[in-house]
């Protein structure tokens, strides 16, 4: 099925605002990593709901909050259409299919962070315990057969993790965007974001596989604690600073990606 669910024209108003929405919650996490690197900070390490956190106290932060969360639903709404309506053209074969799953559990992913960002604009924010990661993660371990679900949620991101530096890799994320003018010479430093965002994943992963294998709690760190642990390891501060400016490239592909994406039949 390539038929487009919403004219095209709506679809790439709400693909561009979506991803620009994007970039700037990457963006901003990484300022506010870059910002606790410099300050030699001993923080357990940043998540898009501490930089939304930081907006809220800015003036005006709560419109620009609003705002972003409706943004972060566009993206997820243009996901989930790229996945049931087949609008890329991945087609009903099994790479096709994973693909098409692999938009729907983006579109999910940020649908919870536009909500998270609602939330914070609520004042219904709840800082509380671990990051949201951990929560669910020690939640399932508590079920019948959870720490199983724990461990192939890990190998599914280890899997997530691989694509992207893969993609990284190979150029493959080039595929749908014009390089033409001055995009063409932030190649490099795209591949570079990408493949960063990447190893953060296989981190991520690994620790949820290690913690569900292990039936042990302790094991399992969110992105935030994750780059806690990264600033622990030898040069640690050098890593976190490699992982702020990776995330904050990441919002320059995603911004590039708003600009100079090419949808299908445009």
């Amino acid at each position: 099925m390539t038929e487009r669910a919403i004219p095209a024209p709506v679809t790439e108003a709400i693909a561009r605002t979506g991803l620009g929405a994007r970039s700037f919650v990457y963006i901003a996490v990484s300022i506010l990593l870059m910002d606790a690197v410099f300050r030699a900070g001993t923080q357990d390490g940043l998540s898009p709901a501490d930089a939304f956190q930081a907006i809220e106290a800015e003036r005006g932060g709560r419109i620009l909050l609003s705002a972003l969360a409706v943004g972060l639903w566009l993206y997820a709404v243009w996901r989930f259409q790229q996945a049931i309506a087949d609008t890329e053209r991945q087609g009903n074969r099994v790479k096709g299919i994973l693909a098409r799953l692999g938009m729907a559990s983006s579109g999910m992913s940020y649908l919870l962070v536009g909500i998270a960002a609602a939330a914070v604009t609520l004042g219904s924010n709840n800082q509380s315990g671990g990051g949201k990661t951990e929560e669910t993660a020690s939640w399932l371990m508590q079920q019948p057969f959870g720490r199983w679900v724990v461990a192939l949620g890990g190998l599914v991101l280890c899997g997530i993790g691989c694509a992207q530096i893969w993609r990284a890799r190979t150029g493959q994320w080039k595929r749908n965007i014009d390089l033409s003018g001055w995009a063409g010479r932030l190649t490099a430093l795209i591949s570079f974001g990408i493949g960063g965002r990447g190893v953060l994943f296989l981190l991520v992963g690994g620790f949820l596989l290690i913690g569900g294998v292990e039936a042990d709690q302790s094991d399992i760190k969110g992105l935030a604690a994750t780059l806690g642990w990264v600033q622990e390891q030898p040069f640690g501060t050098w890593l976190m600073l490699a992982s702020a400016i990776a995330i904050g490239v990441y919002g320059v592909y995603s911004a590039t990606q708003s600009l100079r994406y090419k949808f299908p039949d445009s």
